[in-house]
């Protein structure tokens, strides 16, 4: 299915635990809206094992699975800013690919979600500590405002995250 040119394209992203994919869902069901789902998450429960250069395999299967998608607007859970730093945090470096995508990126606005909620573990998170994600969550902050990337920072709980995003969206004239 070939996407439309009116398409408004939201990426939620953040540390491990920040509550990314409750957010998507939340705003799918009040936007009435498509949700691209991470696609890292289902590749790692099927390899736990991964290096460097499988983060640009699952970059590009998270960018082909946005492309199915023909809604007016699409939430993305991920997108090749989460990608490049996890690649910096974990592994001291990017892939040219991954750094590519990001310039080749068109999202209209970035919800970068504060590692505020307690953490829920997950055989999959990497990060626990509070110390870990607050340093990841600098690195989204950094890493948007480098490429110069329209975001809103969203914070509080669950229910208050969800009126500050769609608030912020409304705001920015995305929805």
């Amino acid at each position: 299915m070939e996407k439309t040119i009116t398409q408004i394209k939201i990426a939620v992203v953040g540390p491990e635990s920040s509550g990314k994919t409750t957010l998507c869902k939340q705003l799918c069901e009040t936007l009435n809206c498509e949700w691209v789902p991470e696609f890292a998450r289902t590749h790692l429960n099927e390899n736990a094992s991964y290096n460097r250069h499988d983060l640009d395999f699952m970059l590009k299967q998270q960018l082909l699975s946005e492309n199915t998608y023909n809604h007016p607007i699409l939430i993305c859970d991920g997108d090749p800013i989460s990608f490049k730093v996890w690649s910096q945090y974990k592994f001291g470096s990017t892939s040219e690919y991954i750094e590519q995508m990001i310039l080749d990126s068109d999202y209209n606005h970035y919800l970068l979600l504060r590692p505020d909620l307690p953490y829920e573990d997950d055989p999959l998170r990497e990060n626990s500590s509070l110390k870990n994600r607050l340093e990841l969550f600098a690195l989204f902050k950094k890493e948007l405002n480098k490429f110069n990337l329209k975001h809103s920072i969203i914070s509080g709980s669950n229910e208050i995250r969800l009126n500050v995003a769609l608030n912020s969206l409304r705001q920015q004239k995305i929805i």
